[in-house]
């Protein structure tokens, strides 16, 4: 029996909720087959960076309002947590009241973040101030507390003292910032903050990234954030550097991660221009969601780069852009899975201040400046919660780490299965049109007789619902069969949880 979805009510409630779908008479206009035989890897998690959020929000009163918002996934006022559990930390460059340091007119307290090597002519303990630098470092571990479990440290600038001209904020003329001879010291700061992050701080960093775009033309001083350029020549020997400093403080197990280009274009090329030397020394492999800047990618070369690196493990690093109905980002993470393969997938900054063009966080928020100090007498004040935190958790709630991306035959949808469960979850975002689809089940062996569905509704109008997070338990198209067909309102994105499933 084929049967039309109408989702009528907005329920919101837990995973073994029983709602009564209601039904009509429609035929399916499409068949999609889900194909557990496809194994394109085992997903590793959804994750973050901190750096400008983590200072700005880190050292206020209501810090863990937040962290249970983006690391937890209970309930916090009416918002279902994302349950992110991989945390990207930026270890800075900055310094504070160092007279020779260039910060330069245009860079911003929140994104001057600020490195623990304050002595340049020591490399004495006494040279390192570890205080420094604690609201974000305060937020890792609030994300830890709640679960996440994958850190990586990676890095914007080098040491304000490292540069040529003493600047954390880009080059004169946007070339190589880092001066040749504090290439050494610089692998050395590396390596010496996740050997200290280990023994002091409790957290065992798996990666460490010493370049964040580093070919692109725009880290020009003054600039308005950290950022260094670095030749791919200057990258391959940093990279080789770092992976024999790591062995030497006994970190063999910690992966050189590189290179974090802006896009699949660059990331492609700078692969294939590194050496066999530069390559075997790199672990992972990091790549951003951008095109020429902040738009988002929406070029051909994903697959190419997942085969250039082969079986190296791949995250897509770093995402983001204004489209605050989330709508944008559901279709690039579609696009990433499918094409680029990842096994991780990472938004910038979940929280962002408040502003004229607020869609680039998933929350927005009035930052205050705690001078990188806890305040208990200072709250960050919520402001907004976008559309978009809501389509972010439609993954990252029900993709969990450890389950297997399988094939699925639609261009605009990804599957994930979990043997221990027996959970099938797949993320349908939906095009312009209704339409009436009819999912294919008939590749695994068993399959429970219902499936929920989780919807958000992008761009609500007449006829079509305002959904954040829309539940409702719908039977499979007969009893014993291995079907689903359903009715999808358009510029929307839907998560299918069917449980009882084996491959």
């Amino acid at each position: 029996m084929r049967k039309w979805l109408n989702m009528t009510a907005a329920l919101l409630c837990g995973l073994g909720c029983q709602v009564r779908a209601h039904f009509q008479n429609s035929p399916a206009i499409g068949t999609v087959r889900i194909d557990p035989t496809q194994n394109l890897g085992k997903w590793e998690g959804w994750g973050s960076s901190l750096a400008w959020w983590g200072r700005a929000v880190g050292g206020t009163a209501n810090a863990d309002y937040y962290a249970d918002l983006i690391y937890s996934m209970k309930s916090v006022d009416g918002y279902p947590g994302l349950g992110l559990n991989l945390v990207r930390y930026n270890v800075g460059g900055g310094g504070i009241g160092q007279a020779r340091e260039n910060k330069g007119a245009k860079l911003q307290w929140q994104m001057d973040i600020h490195g623990y090597w304050v002595d340049p002519g020591s490399q004495k303990p006494t040279a390192w101030d570890w205080s420094e630098d604690g609201n974000q470092r305060s937020m890792m571990l609030k994300a830890r507390a709640r679960g996440a479990n994958v850190f990586e440290l990676f890095s914007d600038s080098p040491m304000w003292w490292m540069n040529s001209n003493h600047s954390t904020a880009g080059s004169e003329t946007g070339g190589d910032c880092l001066a040749p001879e504090n290439q050494e010291p610089f692998v050395t700061y590396l390596a010496q903050v996740a050997r200290h992050a280990q023994d002091d701080w409790g957290i065992h960093f798996g990666s460490v990234e010493a370049f964040n775009e580093p070919s692109a033309n725009w880290w020009k001083f003054p600039g308005r954030q950290e950022g260094c350029h670095f030749d791919v020549r200057t990258q391959q020997t940093i990279v080789q550097q770092l992976r024999k400093k790591l062995d030497q403080l006994g970190l063999s197990h910690v992966m050189v991660a590189a290179a974090d280009e802006n896009d699949a274009d660059v990331a492609l090329k700078t692969w294939d221009d590194y050496s066999e030397i530069a390559r075997a020394a790199v672990g992972k492999v990091n790549v951003h969601g951008y095109y020429r800047g902040t738009e988002p990618y929406r070029g051909s070369n994903r697959a190419a780069l997942r085969g250039a690196v082969g079986n190296k493990p791949l995250w897509q690093s770093e995402y983001g852009e204004s489209d605050a109905s989330g709508y944008t980002m559901a279709r690039s993470i579609v696009l990433d899975i499918r094409g680029l393969r990842p096994n991780a997938w990472v938004y910038w900054q979940p929280v962002e201040p408040d502003s004229k063009v607020y869609g680039w966080g998933l929350l927005n928020a009035n930052y205050f400046d705690t001078q990188d100090q806890v305040r208990s007498d200072q709250y960050t004040t919520l402001i907004r919660v976008n559309r978009k935190f809501w389509v972010f958790g439609q993954f990252t709630r029900y993709i969990r780490p450890g389950y297997r991306v399988v094939g699925m035959g639609d261009s605009n949808s990804v599957a994930a299965y979990d043997p221990d469960s027996h959970m099938l979850v797949f993320v349908v975002v939906t095009g312009d049109t209704q339409q009436t689809v009819q999912y294919d089940l008939s590749m695994f062996k068993a399959v429970g007789e219902t499936a929920q569905v989780v919807a958000t509704t992008t761009a609500p109008e007449t006829g079509i619902p305002d959904w954040k997070q829309h539940v409702e338990v719908v039977r499979l198209d007969g009893k014993g069969a291995r079907s689903l067909t359903v009715s999808l309102y358009p510029r929307s994105v839907y998560t299918f949880l069917i449980q009882n499933v084996s491959s």
